[in-house]
């Protein structure tokens, strides 16, 4: 009865469980400072426990995890130097992505970036929080994506793996409106040709973001 039924595939099935982990990484579904437990997502993927395991090593080889607990990894809290540095690394890498972008901008690439700008303003305007940052994030890549550099994206990925988990904070101050202020100007700028308009404020962008981690990050350590 099963004879043409293509088995599953070792590899594909690791690849799986790491593309998943990502998605959740992405999506603030795991708290900095606590552990990932294997067993956990081993039964929400309805996998056993070793892609998993394999998987949360690739992320810690990459410096995405890292130990929290014992000998547990999960999302490790950042301190003020660690986020500077992401901050610095990530406004020279994005702004380069977009410059690039921006050369080889077309029509489709303009109506994505409307499209996804649309949703973000509905998902500020409904106060839809895992939304909002889900469509930040395809906001951002789909722009990324336009430089057409592979090597770019894979460092932009790994950067935006290790912030993703603390972005749920920018809830605080306000910041997901002030962002959508400077999604419509980099739209603008790129359909306009101003590849510094739309590198200017996609800086703008990363910067006001950082300062808010940061003040967070400051005053949990003075009532920690």
């Amino acid at each position: 009865m099963l004879e043409n039924v293509t088995p599953v595939q070792k590899d594909k099935l690791h690849d799986q469980v790491y593309d998943r982990l990502c998605t959740l990484l992405r999506e603030g579904q795991f708290t900095p400072g606590e552990p990932v437990r294997v067993a956990r997502v081993a039964e929400a993927f309805a996998v056993s426990a070793m892609p998993v395991r394999e998987a949360l090593m690739r992320l810690v080889a990459i410096g995405v995890l890292a130990n929290v607990s014992g000998r547990s990894v999960g999302v490790p809290t950042l301190t003020l130097e660690e986020l500077n540095d992401l901050r610095n690394v990530r406004l020279e890498v994005e702004c380069l992505a977009v410059r690039w972008a921006v050369a080889n901008r077309d029509d489709a690439f303009l109506k994505d970036l409307s499209d996804l700008l649309a949703r973000l303003e509905e998902t500020e305007q409904s106060g839809d929080i895992p939304s909002f940052i889900k469509t930040n994030y395809e906001f951002h890549f789909r722009l990324y994506r336009q430089s057409g550099s592979p090597v770019l994206m894979g460092l932009i990925d790994t950067l935006w793996l290790r912030v993703s988990p603390h972005l749920y904070q920018l809830e605080r101050e306000d910041q997901f409106r002030v962002s959508n202020v400077l999604h419509r100007e980099i739209v603008r700028a790129i359909r306009s040709g101003d590849a510094e308009a739309a590198v200017a404020a996609l800086a703008q962008d990363l910067k006001e973001a950082y300062e808010v981690l940061l003040r967070s990050l400051a005053a949990s350590q003075k009532t920690g």
